[in-house]
């Protein structure tokens, strides 16, 4: 564990970021760089070197402004550390224990960065199988940063991970029986989404096996039936990411992108026939009153037909 103003080879300790159930983290300076880093610790400093490397070069492996990036793994006095890129913001479950829920664009665009972080890792055979809001930074731009990925695995060659680990309430059904794969992931990306506008995950118990035992029995109240407000296109869109067969989700999670997208691009769309046919009947009304006498057009608000002099 490190302290305060600790110099840890070439990093300083500025203060302490927090700490999980695999690891602590702390604000930290590169003083060869002169640039703000995040430190993890480790809890687990016994294990194999290789295991211990398991986590950074996974997360190396990745580059994508949605996922935190991956500095360097190193190791100082017999601890071993990884050093990532520091985000000056606040957790997801930060921000919703403040603001209890998000309006729907602030819902939409933060599910479409995480998606997109998401499925740059399937691109490259990896899935998180823990995504949940403490793991989701915000930065102070609003830009989503996915992290912690401790419990990811990569999928080659194999149809899933076999560990069963996650946490319960944004755990998928198959994931609970050790058969996580990247719909898992998918099924989490619907839990969040489901949480950011409803103020808490589909479904809830400090039980896990009854989470799972409702998920099974279909037991997700659709989000719209909770909050009327909410677009019966979002509604669908969570539920078919909450879907208890793997094959009933979408398949990637650029599909939600480009769904959530097209939501946006029909209103936009929708928008743009309706202002040009209120311009054509505004056009059509304005030259469709015509002379008793001549039969021709009158021009707008005209008291005297300009052709054959009579009153109109």
């Amino acid at each position: 564990m490190f302290l305060q103003g600790q110099k840890v080879g070439k990093y300083e300790i500025i203060r302490s970021l927090g700490s999980g159930g695999f690891g602590s983290v702390f604000l930290a300076k590169d003083t060869w760089l002169d640039i703000k880093v995040a430190i993890k610790v480790p809890h687990k400093q016994s294990q194999e070197l290789f295991k211990l490397l398991k986590e950074p070069r996974l997360q190396a492996a990745l580059n994508h402004p949605n996922i935190v990036r991956m500095i360097s793994a190193e190791k100082e006095d017999k601890t071993f550390f990884m050093v990532m890129e520091y985000v000056r913001g606040k957790t997801m479950e930060k921000i919703l224990q403040k603001e209890k829920v998000l309006d729907i664009e602030q819902a939409i665009d933060y599910t479409k960065q995480l998606c997109a972080g998401v499925d740059h890792a399937h691109k490259n055979k990896i899935i998180h199988r823990d995504l949940r809001p403490s793991n989701i930074m915000i930065s102070e731009e609003g830009t989503v940063k996915i992290t912690d990925f401790g419990t990811s695995a990569w999928l080659q060659n194999v149809p899933y991970a076999s560990t069963r680990i996650g946490s319960p309430p944004y755990m998928a059904p198959e994931q609970f029986q050790g058969k996580a794969t990247f719909s898992s992931d998918v099924y989490s990306i619907g839990c969040i989404f489901y949480e950011m506008i409803i103020g808490r995950p589909p479904i809830f118990d400090p039980d896990p096996f009854k989470i799972l035992e409702k998920a099974q029995e279909g037991k997700i109240t659709p989000p719209r039936l909770k909050n009327t407000r909410i677009p019966r296109e979002v509604d669908e869109i969570i539920m078919k990411c909450l879907a208890l067969k793997i094959e009933d989700r979408y398949k990637r999670p650029s599909e939600i992108i480009r769904a959530l997208s097209e939501i946006k691009g029909e209103k936009h769309r929708k928008s743009e026939i309706e202002d040009i046919l209120g311009r054509i009947r505004a056009r059509d009304k304005a030259t469709a009153v015509l002379c008793w006498n001549c039969r021709r057009p009158l021009p707008l608000r005209a008291k005297l037909c300009p052709y054959c002099g009579e009153s109109v």
